[in-house]
């Protein structure tokens, strides 16, 4: 299976026990969805490590315990911190209307309300809520992914609309408080 027929669902974060289980940070909207796996691939950076069979998944917390019957040790665990576990695109599961899987999403056009280029999208930061880092030459802008500042997303012209834009490129200025002394 080649790389580009694969969406990451997870990545590994570490070992756990002996029996070569393995700590996974989920990527999914849909937790339902990995009990549901039966095969999945193991992916680093472009690069197909191996197809796996699923042994047993279970919650732990926000984390997901993964057993797989090619992994029996806990080295062999942990040398797949930071490799990604796939599954086939065409086991992607149908998103709602306005609701896009990120990676997708990587090479859009930013793009001003009045359509003035921005940059191109190169990565996507999780977290508490997704940062979209666009680059232009050598500047990067990175855009929080909330209504207030992303507003169309063009599937078909593959391009993201970006409101607001020149507020998030101004940089704040501190005025000095009348109690400084340089002195």
């Amino acid at each position: 299976m080649d790389s580009e027929d694969l969406r990451t669902v997870g990545v590994i974060v570490g070992a756990h026990g002996l029996q070569g289980t393995f700590k996974l940070e989920p990527l999914s909207d849909f937790p339902e969805r990995f009990q549901a796996l039966r095969t999945v691939y193991l992916m680093r950076g472009e690069t197909v490590l191996a197809r796996c069979r699923v042994k047993n998944i279970r919650w732990a917390n926000a984390l997901l315990l993964v057993t797989l019957k090619e992994v029996r040790t806990r080295e062999e665990a942990d040398e797949l911190r930071g490799a990604e576990l796939c599954v086939p695109d065409s086991e992607s599961w149908e998103l709602p209307e306005d609701v896009y899987y990120t990676t997708d999403l990587l090479g859009f056009a930013g793009v001003a309300e009045d359509g003035t280029p921005l940059g191109i999208l190169k990565e996507i930061h999780s977290g508490a809520q997704d940062i979209l880092e666009f680059r232009r030459d050598e500047e990067e802008f990175l855009v929080p992914f909330v209504h207030e500042w992303v507003g169309r997303v063009d599937i078909e012209n593959r391009t993201i609309e970006i409101l607001n834009w020149r507020r998030l490129k101004e940089s704040e200025t501190i005025d000095p408080s009348p109690d400084d002394d340089d002195d």
